[in-house]
């Protein structure tokens, strides 16, 4: 998968709530479809999550995670890997954890070290919760599929389809899968996902759909 031209952003446009500029910046780094899911999800979890932290340990977490994230806005990406790193340690198994760990992930991608990225998110995702499940499983898949792995990628979007909680998310995902079942070579898996997704025209994959199972047709023929 061709990686996205890295964005540069300014802090002007910064708030004082850590969880809105990191959404900021995620949304606006975003490499595929598969990780606007997993910013989507993630910011949603955030905002209930943070509520269950106590004061003290928030405001501590909030300005660890504030200050990585500003190494990330200015490209100095060795150094923002260190200091998520160290909030990824600091708070595995909260809120503030997993979003240390979709940052990092997406830093070492940006540095095309894909391996270190899916095993950090591997590492984060037992503690994150179910509720950040598809978030980390699209990260993966998109990993793996940045790498060349396209069956791995493939079964980790599944995955991540699974575990989505909203149709625009899952059909995302199944969409995803079904590109890199194609480019596997695994035709027949492919071709039944598209018919699925081709069958509800409510969704904005459905177009799509139908060019696929067409080209599918055709290679079968």
């Amino acid at each position: 998968m061709a990686q996205a031209p890295r964005s540069s952003t300014s802090s002007a446009g910064l708030s004082d709530d850590p969880i809105e500029n990191v959404t900021s910046w995620l949304q606006t780094n975003a490499k595929t479809i598969a990780i606007g899911v997993a910013v989507l999800a993630l910011s949603t979890a955030a905002v209930f999550g943070y509520r269950w932290m106590d004061a003290s340990k928030r405001t501590k977490a909030d300005e660890m995670l504030s200050r990585a994230t500003s190494p990330m806005q200015a490209g100095k990406l060795p150094e923002a890997q260190a200091a998520l790193s160290r909030v990824v340690s600091e708070f595995g198994g909260t809120t503030t954890g997993a979003q240390a760990a979709m940052l990092l992930a997406q830093v070492y991608f940006d540095q095309k070290k894909y391996q270190e990225g899916i095993t950090a998110l591997e590492k984060a995702k037992g503690g994150a919760g179910s509720s950040f499940s598809a978030s980390f499983e699209g990260l993966i898949a998109a990993g793996y599929e940045s790498m060349g792995k396209f069956e791995i990628a493939a079964e980790h979007y599944a995955s991540a389809a699974a575990a989505s909680k909203f149709p625009l998310d899952k059909g995302a995902n199944q969409a995803s899968q079904a590109r890199n079942l194609t480019t596997a070579g695994k035709l027949t898996e492919a071709r039944k996902i598209w018919e699925a997704l081709a069958k509800n025209e409510s969704l904005p994959f459905a177009q799509e759909a139908q060019v696929r199972i067409g080209e599918l047709t055709g290679v079968g023929k």
